[in-house]
């Protein structure tokens, strides 16, 4: 599930690990001094040799939306793997994180945080303040389809999940529901369908259709279907679910797959275009423990480490293309800055027609 997690000035840390070794960080590294006087990051070297540096600094502090719970599990396998490395971690939404982060810089505080998950629309201060740490990701054996480069700036990506429209099994039959956006425009759905307030779900059609076609779309969307306006993914598919609703175009395939493993009545069908929600991570530059930092997140897109347990506790995958999207649909995925951009101002657009 995708909580919402309240804005809050100070956030509960989960301590994960035991820490305390104190190692000296490998001198062979390339180095890339740290604003915050901590230990150098070492560049251009592999995860190997980062996570040896990283103990020396012994911890780090982590922020992501994950109830801290769910967290504390997918940690289990870095922290046996890396012992000397601590996890502090905070739930907390990614647009408070990053107004945190540029409120401690502007204030020339501290930053009390070495790495936080982003969405792109979040990230925009981050980049326009220089707060991205450059990390080799490649050397840390990031495949290049999982870094994304945003005016200079790289993130990793942690997670790609697929959209499609979720639907209730036993009060509509999946041979009666249609096979693309242009044909959920009918009068027959009027009230019976779904759409979140930001439009950040649907806005990846835009990516393949461009803006003016997206937005003439979802303007005969909401006049035909005059759809029940719902806020949040896992708020939708409970309307679905108790049959208040028919169909949720809020609906994505980790959230699905959690509720069926419930025993819930709902599946979702994926139809011409498969907008996705890409999350990504970033180092914070002037981080205090940039090499656990980078370390931790090294393993946090490793397949048969965070990837495997993000998957396991909460049904996200990261794989470019989801294996349960059929070959004949496009993906609606941000693959360049350009199409960040595009998303952002299609969500911008429906957020106004939902008023």
């Amino acid at each position: 599930m995708l909580p919402g997690i309240p804005s809050t000035a100070r956030i509960p840390l989960a301590l994960i690990g035991c820490a305390t070794i104190a190692l000296a960080a490998c001198s062979s590294a390339k180095t890339n001094t740290s604003a915050s006087g901590s230990t150098p990051l070492a560049q251009g070297s592999d995860l190997a040799t980062v996570c040896k540096a990283a103990e020396s600094e012994g911890k780090l502090s982590f922020r992501d939306t994950t109830d801290t719970e769910i967290f504390n599990k997918e940690v289990a396998g870095f922290t046996a793997k890396y012992p000397q490395i601590k996890v502090e971690f905070g739930s907390q939404r990614p647009q408070d994180s990053v107004q945190r982060i540029v409120a401690e810089k502007q204030a020339r505080h501290a930053i009390d945080v070495d790495a936080i998950a982003v969405d792109m629309p979040s990230a925009a201060p981050m980049i326009q303040q220089n707060l991205i740490q450059p990390v080799d990701w490649t050397a840390l054996g990031v495949p290049a389809g999982d870094i994304l480069t945003n005016q200079g700036a790289q993130f990793v990506r942690t997670q790609r999940i697929a959209l499609g429209l979720g639907y209730n099994t036993t009060k509509v039959q999946a041979s009666d529901l249609p096979n693309t956006w242009a044909e959920l425009v009918n009068s027959k759905w009027a009230g019976k369908v779904i759409v979140d307030p930001r439009g950040e779900y649907l806005s990846g059609v835009g990516i393949v259709w461009g803006k003016s076609q997206a937005v003439d779309w979802y303007k005969q969307l909401m006049s035909t279907d005059k759809p029940m306006i719902v806020k949040g993914a896992t708020a939708s598919l409970e309307k679905v679910i108790s049959g208040e609703a028919l169909l949720t175009t809020s609906s994505h395939d980790a959230e699905v797959l959690e509720q069926q493993s419930k025993g819930a009545p709902v599946a979702i069908k994926y139809l011409d275009v498969v907008p996705t929600q890409d999350h990504y991570a970033i180092v914070v530059k002037g981080a205090a423990h940039p090499n656990a930092a980078a370390c931790f997140l090294g393993w946090w897109v490793s397949p048969d480490g965070g990837q495997a347990a993000q998957l396991k506790y909460e049904f996200k995958g990261n794989d470019d293309e989801p294996k349960t999207v059929p070959s004949t649909a496009k993906l609606g995925a941000i693959t360049s800055a350009q199409e960040a951009d595009v998303q952002a101002s299609v969500a911008d657009e429906f957020a106004k027609l939902s008023k």
